[in-house]
């Protein structure tokens, strides 16, 4: 059993296929046989001009027959094909979407900031053993989606038009930095000893390059300390010194300001990061599906 997961953000696009390491549990852990993650930045065009240029369109289109070929050489059981901040706000992403579903039959949902804060806690919650107060960060391209989590069960939950690109592009309002801000300091006073979860990739490169226990949790200081560090070097520098790919040296130290920017407001000093992002929720979701319609009764 395999089963496929799509993943069109704001600065990559990611494919991957994975299958289930114990075919009798609800709640499987996953082996990756196939990951393909292409840097189309989609948000450059979208939070610039408000809709997706030709010229990527294109580029979006070539990728997802790609995936398509790739899910069929893999015989996958099951697909799903997600959308996040820069289609949820591209003028021209409903044609472009019934353009490849045309061409490939691959639908693609456009989600929201609530749904695409569901789908991780899928896999989020399966990382949490402990019943204190948690609240997940979710950095994206285009958005941040946070959640507080208590007793291991999601209670509160809100999304920011605040991502990587759109601070690249400088197109994030004052007002949607103050709401958050605002959203933060009730946070951290209704809540006290909060713990942080991080996901996404800039942070998993951060927690790699600051922490040399990947086993505990990354301190705020040691976060503060590799984002200055990063912002000292250039472009060449990221990528050569440090391993990055080149769209993620662009971005890195942006993700670096908004959780350093988080984490203060929300008067959090620490913060876990397991390696795992809105892919891996899907996978999960795909699989609980065909679980229950396919083995519960066996």
């Amino acid at each position: 059993m395999k089963f496929a997961a799509i993943d069109i953000g704001s600065n990559a696009v990611r494919l991957i296929i994975a299958r289930p390491l114990d075919p009798s549990l609800y709640v499987s852990t996953f082996k990756a046989v196939e990951i393909t993650r292409l840097p189309l930045r989609l948000g450059d065009d979208v939070f610039k001009k408000g809709k997706i240029s030709s010229k990527k369109e294109d580029l979006l289109i070539k990728a997802m027959k790609a995936f398509n070929y790739l899910t069929e050489i893999y015989n996958v059981d099951g697909l799903k094909a997600c959308a996040t901040s820069a289609m949820r706000d591209a003028s021209n992403g409903k044609d472009i979407r019934k353009k490849i579903k045309e061409i490939t039959g691959i639908d693609i949902e456009v989600i929201s900031g609530l749904e695409e804060s569901r789908i991780l806690q899928k896999t989020i919650l399966t990382t949490i053993k402990s019943k204190r107060t948690y609240l997940h960060i979710d950095v994206g391209g285009g958005s941040t989606e946070m959640t507080v989590i208590r007793n291991r069960e999601s209670i509160l939950y809100e999304s920011f038009d605040v991502g990587t690109v759109r601070m690249m592009e400088n197109a994030i309002k004052k007002s949607e930095t103050e709401r958050m801000h605002d959203w933060l300091d009730e946070i951290g006073k209704k809540y006290k000893s909060i713990r942080a979860i991080g996901t996404g990739g800039n942070i998993v490169k951060l927690n790699s390059l600051g922490n040399p226990s990947q086993t505990k949790p990354l301190n705020l200081e040691d976060l503060k300390e590799v984002n200055k560090r990063i912002k000292k070097l250039n472009h060449e520098q990221r990528v050569y010194e440090l391993k990055l790919n080149p769209d993620r040296a662009q971005v890195i130290d942006k993700a670096g300001d908004i959780f350093i920017e988080i984490l203060k407001h929300g008067s959090i000093d620490k913060i876990i990061v397991p390696n795992k992002g809105l892919k891996d929720g899907m996978i999960l979701g795909l699989w609980q599906e065909y679980f229950d319609k396919n083995l519960r009764t066996q």
